[in-house]
């Protein structure tokens, strides 16, 4: 035991050799390091969860945003406080502009949760979408957010997320309800 704490004493760095250098066995020099170190990644762990909390799309491209709130979730792992796919996608959720709405509105109802993969395709396809749209004529814009007219003969409204229906509730969706009040 005295022999390997005497190799590590000389091969730990001056300055934090002057915090441990009092111990006496390799268990309390362990222990003694472990609570240096520990305060440290603590902080770093809170500092990185702040980050991921109130980092914010802004300016960045998606491939941008996503790689910050990855790498942000890799130190957290670092750090020993690993992030679940959950907690990941609801980060990136919150930090999207209000251009992403309609993508986070189907994101949160759907059933299953999405993973981190799933969500950066959805994310990388949405925002090229916005850029054919942006770019595109205003026609085209007109056209996709008129949706697909009043007769949704899909039954129960699939396909149409993010679209506006504008024929102002005559037909559209409520096969379930009857004119007369025949219930």
């Amino acid at each position: 035991d005295q022999q390997v704490l005497s190799y590590l004493l000389t091969t730990i760095s001056r300055d934090v050799l002057t915090q441990i250098g009092t111990a006496k066995t390799i268990a309390e020099l362990w222990s003694n390091v472990e609570e240096i170190y520990s305060s440290t990644t603590r902080a770093r762990a809170i500092n990185t969860r702040i980050a991921l909390a109130t980092t914010k799309k802004g300016s960045m491209s998606i491939v941008e945003y996503v790689g910050k709130m990855k790498q942000l979730a890799d130190e957290m792992a670092a750090a020993r406080k690993p992030l679940g796919d959950d907690e990941l996608v609801s980060n990136i959720l919150v930090g999207l502009d209000m251009e992403y709405n309609p993508l986070v509105s189907a994101l949160i109802a759907r059933v299953e949760p999405i993973t981190f993969s799933e969500l950066q395709a959805q994310l990388l396809s949405f925002e090229s979408r916005l850029d054919l749209w942006q770019g595109g004529s205003q026609s085209s814009v007109n056209a996709a957010s008129r949706g697909r007219g009043g007769s949704n003969r899909g039954g129960r409204g699939r396909g149409n997320i993010g679209f506006s229906n504008n024929s102002c509730g005559r037909g559209s969706g409520d096969q379930g309800r009857s004119n007369g009040g025949n219930n």
